[in-house]
């Protein structure tokens, strides 16, 4: 048995003496990175518990001691204390003894090669004819070198590949420290990674060890049009709707056609036989695809699901070696040749496309119909292509053509498989079943370490309540069928005309959707209920464009300080501001003090099963559940593939009896946790949490969905009271503000 190093306790890098929770995190962090290699550990800790800072003292402590230990092995090695033959080693850890070939073997500096199928052309002249037309000599610089295709069996070596760390020669062109252990730091947000830098700084550590970000879109970002924003806050935004939306629409489609086109009506003649075959397949490609996104039937659906050979095959274009495209496409800079060409040629006839515009740049258009044949290259299994056909009468951008990834396994396993450890980290992580499912099926339970924690908060400084009636004794229902009853809505207008009298300064609201919270919206300006509402707290709405955020939180923030002292006169006192699940507020803005001192959920936000990409996900779930635990139901998954046309997503929900019913419970109450979380931040912060649907007071059933409330954290659900009516919310509300104000006021 391999022996690991022994635990640690103590970690003098913590700025300040860590609360016990984060002791044990940084403990368990510790150890899992001990247990290595191949390890993988889950850890769930609340936002707000002070998650970033402790896996900065914890994995850099690690980092550092074995560091430290290598030098004493080497040391060892070098200057043997007497002992003979091999014997000095006897009592030297195995993990010990394993790591240090890693950090010894290093293969001579290479510079690294061009790839072989590219080669300059040496000879200086022109080709014949070319540059004799207006502008020849600038255009030079468009056109493509020589390209000379390897084998098939050389291109599917180098493409679909992820090249892993050490394997191949390129990686001897690293520093002679390419092999010493490193922790890389990833996040899905530029801003936490800003976040884990500032934090960074408060140790010890930011003196010793060398820190790089290799992510940065105001740097790196080549897409001229987000450029030219300016602003790194609005760049960002930009850049995340682009990746959003990764869909090969209609347009994006017609751009790339018009660009291929013009290219090549330029460059036939002196383009090399590789470059100009490999153009008009892609030309070729893309009018199939265009051609596939033209609904010409009445009646007929908009959407379908195919997996990867039938789209093939449908398409007729099965024949076409796409491993050797997507190798051409990787070496030879076509991107940039061909859209530099086209954006150059609009600006010289002054017709710039307004559609390819707010589509994105012509490279943005490029690059999603490149990554789709890239996803082309899957395993049958591993996803579905969603074809959504543009609408009789409808926007062409209706139209497109997107691949749901539906296994990550494959992809997962090239990360576990090159790091010595992986460690996932988050709020939000439970049930592990599920993720497991998701990420590597294979792996046993038990291989697997968890850690969860309870919040640093103490209990009395959050007050969550089950809501189930309005002021009236109506009771809350906003299911689908119900929540757009306008008796529904005007209970819901007189629940928050009430709260908002007992709760100080900011309430942030949350709908399921931006159409919902309008419908409310426009149905409390008729109704006069905003006006009443404006009276106590002023009134913000979150806007769709993630850009406008920034500024509406602003002026929210603005509106809370101005009216910090709280007061139950008839004065202002605070702000309410009504936000949707799963926009930019939920997910990462930050509600501390008096930026949040009390979240409403309104209803339970469910995923629309209407949603093709959500009930592909949710049949290949269901799959995979029940072949791990019934067996592998093979004629299950036969009808699925052979069904193109989806089926309506709650006949999909009713069959589904194991995993997929409840990874679409899970996807509803993680938006819940996650935004009812966002007003917690610290220690001595303290906030009401109001779940506004009788259905959050249910208890679990078998013949229907489990009960939501089992799906809240544990420091939450532990202090979950069902008020019968509005009177128990509104007395245990004002309690509950009464004591921790006198707290704060000692403090």
């Amino acid at each position: 048995m391999p022996m690991p190093p022994p635990p640690r306790k103590d970690f003098p890098a913590f700025p300040f003496a860590p609360y016990p929770i984060q002791s044990e995190f940084m403990s368990f962090l510790y150890a899992a990175l001990s247990s290595g290699p191949g390890a993988l550990a889950l850890l769930e800790s609340p936002t707000g518990t002070g998650k970033t800072l402790s896996i900065i003292c914890s994995a850099l402590q690690w980092l550092l001691d074995h560091r430290e230990a290598a030098v004493v092995a080497a040391t060892a090695l070098a200057h043997p204390s007497g002992a003979s033959g091999s014997g000095g080693d006897d009592d030297e850890p195995d993990w010990l003894r394993d790591f240090k070939p890693a950090a010894a073997v290093k293969e001579s500096t290479k510079k690294k090669a061009k790839p072989p199928a590219m080669r300059k052309t040496l000879v200086s002249r022109k080709p014949d004819g070319f540059g004799e037309e207006d502008g020849g000599d600038d255009e030079g610089e468009f056109l493509l070198e020589e390209y000379e295709s390897d084998s098939e069996d050389v291109a599917r070596r180098g493409v679909g590949k992820r090249a892993h760390c050490g394997s191949s020669s390129s990686s001897s062109s690293e520093d002679d420290d390419e092999m010493t252990p490193k922790v890389f730091f990833t996040s899905r947000t530029h801003s936490q990674l800003s976040q884990f830098v500032g934090e960074l700084k408060r140790t010890e550590f930011a003196g010793r060890i060398r820190t790089v970000c290799l992510g940065s879109r105001k740097n790196l970002c080549i897409n001229k049009d987000v450029l030219k924003m300016g602003s790194g806050n609005r760049i960002n935004e930009r850049c995340l709707e682009l990746q959003k939306n990764k869909k090969s629409t209609k347009i994006k489609l017609k751009a790339v056609l018009s660009c291929l086109d013009e290219y090549l009506d330029r460059f036939y003649n002196v383009l090399g036989a590789g470059n100009r075959r490999y153009i008009q397949t892609l030309t070729v490609l893309t009018k199939s695809f265009i051609r596939v996104l033209i609904n010409n039937q009445d009646g007929a659906s908009t959407m379908s699901s195919m997996t990867i050979n039938q789209f093939l095959f449908s398409l007729d274009i099965d024949n076409i070696n796409i491993v050797k495209l997507c190798q051409f496409v990787k070496e030879s800079n076509i991107i940039h040749k061909v859209c530099g060409y086209a954006n150059k040629l609009s600006s010289i006839q002054n017709q710039f496309d307004l559609q390819l515009h707010d589509e994105g740049s012509s490279i943005a258009c490029f690059q999603a119909l490149v990554d789709f044949l890239r996803s082309l290259l899957n395993s049958n299994d591993d996803g579905r292509i969603i074809v959504a056909k543009q609408k009789l009468g409808g926007q062409p951008d209706e139209a497109y053509l997107k691949f749901v990834m539906l296994c990550a396994e494959k992809i997962f396993s090239e990360v576990t498989q090159d790091a010595y450890a992986v460690i996932l980290a988050g709020g939000t992580l439970q049930p592990i079943e599920e993720t497991r499912l998701r990420l590597c099926p294979s792996l046993p339970p038990t291989d697997i370490k968890f850690f969860t924690c309870n919040h640093i908060v103490p209990p009395e400084s959050i007050l969550p309540i089950a809501v189930t009636r309005g002021p009236s004794g109506k009771a809350f229902d906003f299911s689908y069928n119900s929540r757009s009853s306008p008796s529904m809505i005007e209970e819901l207008g007189r629940f928050i005309c009430n709260i908002i009298t007992v709760v100080p300064e900011g309430v942030v609201m949350f709908f399921s959707s931006y159409d919902y919270e309008r419908r409310v919206y426009d149905a409390w300006m008729t109704t006069g209920t905003i006006s009443r509402i404006s009276k106590k707290k002023h009134v913000f709405r979150e806007p769709r464009n993630s850009a406008d955020v920034e500024a509406v939180l602003n002026k929210y923030k603005e509106a809370i300080e101005s009216c910090s002292n709280f007061s139950q006169d008839t004065g202002v006192n605070g702000a309410l501001l009504l936000a949707v699940v799963g926009g930019k507020i939920s997910e990462g803005i930050n509600f501390s003090n008096g930026m949040g001192r009390c979240v409403i959920m309104v209803g339970l936000p469910y995923p629309s099963p209407s949603d093709v990409e959500l009930i592909e996900t949710i049949k290949h779930i269901e799959s995979i559940s029940s072949s791990f635990s019934v067996g592998d139901d093979k004629a299950l998954s036969r009808k699925y593939d052979d069904e193109c046309e989806l089926q309506p997503g709650y006949d999909i929900l009713r069959k589904c009896t194991r995993g997929g019913r409840e990874y679409y419970e899970n996807l509803c109450m993680k938006a819940v946790n996650q935004s009812i979380g966002r007003a917690i931040r610290h220690i001595n912060d303290y906030a009401a949490m109001l779940l506004v649907d009788s259905r959050y007071a249910q208890t679990s059933s078998t013949k229907s969905f489990s009960c939501p409330a089992d799906k809240l954290p544990q420091w939450i659900k532990a202090r979950l009271s069902c008020a019968q009516n509005y009177g128990e919310v509104h007395r245990s509300l004002h309690q509950f503000f009464k004591f921790n104000k006198k707290n704060v006021e000692i403090l």
